[in-house]
């Protein structure tokens, strides 16, 4: 398991931020601030109680030391977003919707794709995508 705490996931961030953005999809939370860790994290923040206990049984989690991620795990959890994907434009929100307990909201939209944009940005700063 990786792990990269705060500080330094800010400056590698800020090293590739058009990259980032450009290739992954990373979009930041602010438009008048350099992009920094808080940026990736809020990609994760923001999922169901079932969808952060599955992330953190394959790796990935941020807590006080930093963010966390096992490459291993990277394709089971793509797979998993995919689904989420899936289900999302097929408009049945029975199987992953139902296990993560799966927001509806005006966000329903991003619960799979966040995962994707998290999982790109890690490849591209760290070459860790299986």
């Amino acid at each position: 398991m990786t792990l990269v705490t705060t500080r330094q996931l800010t400056q590698d961030i800020q090293a590739k931020a058009g990259l980032l953005t450009d290739r992954a999809g990373l979009v930041p939370q602010s438009a008048d601030q350099p992009m920094d860790a808080g940026d990736l994290l809020f990609y994760l923040s923001g999922t169901s109680m079932p969808m952060a206990a599955f992330l953190r049984a394959h790796g990935l989690f941020a807590d006080g030391e930093g963010l966390h991620f096992d490459p291993a795990q990277f394709a089971e959890i793509r797979e998993t977003a995919e689904t989420v994907i899936r289900e999302y434009e097929a408009g049945t929100r029975q199987g992953a919707w139902k296990r993560f307990d799966l927001s509806e909201d005006e966000d329903a939209a991003g619960n799979g794709t966040y995962l994707l944009i998290v999982l790109a940005a890690l490849d591209l700063l760290y070459g860790h995508a299986p």
